[in-house]
């Protein structure tokens, strides 16, 4: 098939995935696209390398500062016009609050402290993203509304890209050659982290519709996610013998914990605070510890996924950048400090392949331990809405299983803006909410689609 027809083709299938939506988010206010848009940014390349403006290495691009600046205005005028109760969001994320706090702080002590502040405000942006949703009139579902839109947009897409347009959505790796998809992200392991978020929520959607009785009531949208998730697991296998091998152990981790949930719900028994808690800490401290034991444990299940004792190569990076953290274990080099250009040149990687030691690197023992309170505070909060509502906390709780695992041999701790974390802490801080307490939704923001909304059928557990 020629390409521009491809391209035709697949953009009326996202077309039509997005009128589907449409449909479900039709109470929904218009301004939820403001997070959408940057959940997409955050889960894709960034614009100046689609539009070949990739501007300095350190700064960023220009086009990329000027579009999260604007988002970042317009989700600040929303929460002002909708009168955002500032003080009960800042209470209710107090541990997320002070991690942010914190990493601002640390840029003090940076090399490079204009260059860290400018990465700070990402961050920044991050929690206004969540702000923004939880001041819609229902947070839960204008969060599903932003995952579902997400994941009808950018998957579809990277298949494009990867049949059709080798150019922009396949590359050839560095040292090893073999072939590796991309699609509309960086790397493999990108679009392996893409896959893992988006297949994991349709599956967690898809079971909690099929234990109400209502999987086929809308089939337009079953049709619907069942087609991306099946395009989502196809990625999620990636190119022979070049998949992320860590994406899929965490989504085999996410499926389980979610089927261990539903198995506990069945039998009328719901896992205490202090368990949740304690498993998830565990699953932190053993990521944590990993670069420090060699990874002893990690490397045991290595070859289950086709990866040497080395865990390609990451034992070594490790051993390479462990002296580096006892020069400053305390307080580490600063917010977003480490990887410069220079440093990623001397050690011809981008990150240490553990979100941990990257925390570590930048934020030394202080940051790692707000992380980890960070992590507690959410899975308790997951835990305490289990009798609200038993399925958007599983969902929170194996989101933050999936994350503590992941960053044992990738990196997506060292910012809160990358999407499985970004995902993760979002999911947490809306749980426990029915409704919006923080700031009612003008009348006049309210979706036009309204008066054509389909009603579906919700579960007990919503």
């Amino acid at each position: 098939m020629p390409p521009p027809i491809a391209l035709v083709l697949c953009s009326a299938f996202v077309v039509w995935l997005l009128c589907v939506e449409r449909r479900l988010s039709a109470g929904l206010s218009s301004t939820i696209w403001i997070p959408t848009l940057w959940l997409m940014a955050v889960a894709s390349k960034p614009l100046g390398i689609w539009f070949g403006t990739a501007g300095d290495p350190e700064a960023g691009s220009p086009l990329d500062r000027l579009f999260l600046s604007a988002l970042m205005m317009l989700a600040v005028t929303v929460l002002l016009r909708r009168r955002f109760n500032w003080s009960t969001a800042l209470s209710a994320n107090k541990w997320l609050i002070l991690l942010l706090g914190y990493m601002l702080l640390s840029t003090a002590w940076s090399d490079l402290t204009f260059v860290a502040f400018k990465r700070w405000t990402r961050e920044l942006i991050m929690v206004l993203m969540l702000f923004l949703v939880l001041s819609e009139t229902n947070p839960a579902e204008a969060l599903e509304s932003v995952l579902r839109r997400t994941a009808y947009v950018l998957i579809p897409f990277s298949i494009l890209l990867i049949k059709y347009y080798p150019a922009l959505g396949v590359e050839y790796g560095r040292w090893s050659g073999k072939l590796m998809w991309l699609g509309v992200t960086v790397h493999k392991n990108c679009l392996g982290r893409l896959c893992l978020v988006v297949a994991v929520f349709l599956i967690w959607d898809l079971l909690r519709r099929w234990r109400a009785g209502s999987l086929w009531s809308d089939r337009w949208r079953t049709t619907a996610d069942c087609a991306v998730l099946l395009l989502a697991l196809y990625m999620l296998k990636g190119a022979e013998n070049a998949y992320s091998a860590t994406s899929v152990a965490t989504f085999l981790v996410g499926i389980v914990t979610l089927l261990g949930l539903e198995w506990l719900r069945r039998r009328g028994v719901l896992p205490s605070r202090a368990y949740i808690a304690a498993g998830v800490l565990g699953l932190f401290l053993f990521g944590a510890v990993a670069p420090f034991v060699g990874a002893a444990n990690v490397a045991r299940f290595s070859g289950t996924f086709g990866r040497n004792e080395t865990l390609t190569g990451r034992t070594d990076t490790w051993a390479e950048l462990l002296p580096v953290v006892k020069e400053r274990p305390v307080l580490g080099v600063g917010f977003g400090s480490f990887w410069t250009a220079a440093r990623r040149e001397f050690y011809q990687m981008s990150h240490g392949h553990n979100g941990y030691l990257d925390v570590l690197l930048d934020l030394g023992a202080v940051g790692l331990v707000l992380w980890a309170g960070v992590f507690v505070a959410c899975a308790g909060k997951a835990v305490k809405a289990l009798t609200l509502n038993f399925d958007r906390a599983a969902f929170a709780i194996v989101l933050l299983a999936m994350a503590a695992i992941y960053n044992t041999s990738e990196s997506a701790l060292s910012s809160m803006a990358e999407l499985l974390t970004a995902v993760a802490l979002w999911t947490a801080s809306l749980v426990p909410s029915e409704g919006s307490v923080y700031a009612p939704v003008p009348a006049f923001e309210q979706n036009s689609f309204t008066s054509a909304a389909v009603s579906v059928e919700k579960s007990p557990n919503g």
